[in-house]
């Protein structure tokens, strides 16, 4: 009978702790302001303490303070993409034969409408000069049809169906020429040739694969942008790509076209970004890490420290005077030791970075000027620049303030 209980006193004891630890969670606020006035002596007036930096009395809590800053929110997409070439074709031939020149090898620079393959060509070249004779045969009727009309001797139908002929060979003769054309294939366009598939002495068809040709003067990489950039982007926005095969080269480009539409599915639009090949260095295939930066609107910028939350808002403590004043503000991004608000803050402004236990709307506060170097306790650098760089790493010297500060919070209390 002893066991249950126990159960039952260990129940009813948490059940006691946790409804107080709840009140003390709900009235924390109005703990801390009686703590407040413990300090203050019973006349109302706090007592004048030793002189402090800025004329304080011996009630105000000592605080470490910042300066705020303004930040540019720039943020960068990143995304790994497949580079092709800026013209890049498969060449087959236009028809069938066998190959009598193929003087080209691998990696020659080719200049537009050079000649790359030409095929036997005999009986194309026969069929030319076979419809020629009979375009001039043609014509030589037309003539004597047209002669005879004249005189009367023949009707006007002998000279429609002369003329009839004549047209039909002249089509001949451009059919005949076009097929001659056909023997020989030219390049579309200036690039590079690839490895070829055959050589001179094949025999190939129309579906024969003959060489690649590659414009590489650009390439082309392509990959994805989230949904939410897509305002910030646009044609001409400046890139950086990196490829394992030189991973000690940064090549620069740009932004050169956007998709039409965004994939439902994934929520992304495809990009393609123009990386400038001057030196030949790039080929198509290649892989690239893509960054492209996305310049952002500038906003106050505090230490993560002096950031507090409280009842669903977010806040921070401005000095005005000898005393903190409640500002509301709403987060925009978290940047390593700082945070990025919105808020009626401005360049400048004396924040608590440390020392906010006690702090409540009007308290008076002791501290000092920040001496101008980077890190809590200390202002931040000001830099009226839109792309004001990273903040650096906290010094040393405001270590010994805050401990300063600390173990006279405690000598008080």
């Amino acid at each position: 009978m002893k066991r249950p209980w126990s159960l039952l006193s260990q129940t009813l004891l948490l059940l006691l702790l946790s409804g107080i630890g709840a009140t003390a969670w709900v009235s924390r606020e109005r703990i801390g302001d009686v703590l407040a006035n413990l300090q203050t002596p019973a006349g109302g007036e706090p007592e004048t303490a030793g002189k402090a930096s800025n004329g304080s009395r011996r009630g105000a809590a000592p605080i470490i303070t910042a300066r705020v800053a303004n930040q540019r929110n720039d943020e960068v997409v990143a995304a790994i993409g497949t580079a092709r070439a800026l013209k890049s074709v498969t060449l087959f031939a236009k028809s069938e034969g066998e190959i009598m020149s193929f003087a080209i090898s691998t990696g020659d620079p080719i200049k537009q409408g050079q000649t790359l393959v030409q095929l036997d060509a005999t009986k194309a070249e026969l069929a030319v000069d076979l419809a020629k004779k009979t375009l001039e045969d043609a014509r030589q009727k037309l003539k004597r049809a047209q002669y005879l009309k004249s005189r009367n001797v023949n009707s006007g139908a002998s000279v429609e169906d002369a003329t009839i002929a004549v047209e039909r060979a002249e089509l001949e003769v451009r059919q005949a020429e076009e097929e001659l054309r056909d023997k020989t294939l030219s390049a579309p366009f200036a690039g590079v040739v690839g490895i070829p598939k055959v050589e001179a002495g094949d025999r190939i068809t129309p579906a024969t694969e003959l060489v690649t040709l590659d414009d590489r003067s650009q390439l082309l990489v392509e990959f994805p942008v989230a949904e939410k950039f897509l305002a910030r982007i646009k044609i001409g926005d400046a890139v950086s790509a990196t490829t394992p095969s030189y991973p000690r080269r940064t090549f620069t480009g740009r932004l050169g076209y956007i998709d039409s539409r965004v994939d439902p599915v994934s929520r992304t639009i495809m990009v393609r970004a123009v990386i400038p090949n001057p030196d030949d260095l790039l080929r198509p295939g290649m892989s690239f890490a893509i960054e492209m930066p996305l310049p952002g609107d500038t906003y106050p910028a505090v230490p993560e420290l002096a950031l507090q939350w409280s009842r669903g808002e977010s806040y921070v403590w401005r000095i005005d005077g000898n005393v903190v004043r409640k500002i509301v503000v709403e987060t925009i991004r978290r940047m390593n030791a700082i945070i990025l608000v919105e808020g009626p803050l401005t360049t400048g402004d004396l924040i608590v970075v440390e020392g906010v236990q006690r702090l409540r709307d009007g308290t008076e506060v002791t501290y000092e000027e920040p001496d101008g170097r980077v890190g809590p306790g200390t202002a931040y650098e000001q830099d009226s620049s839109p792309a004001s760089g990273p903040i650096p790493a906290a010094t040393q010297e405001p270590v010994k303030r805050r401990r300063s500060a600390r173990t006279q919070t405690e000598r008080r209390g």
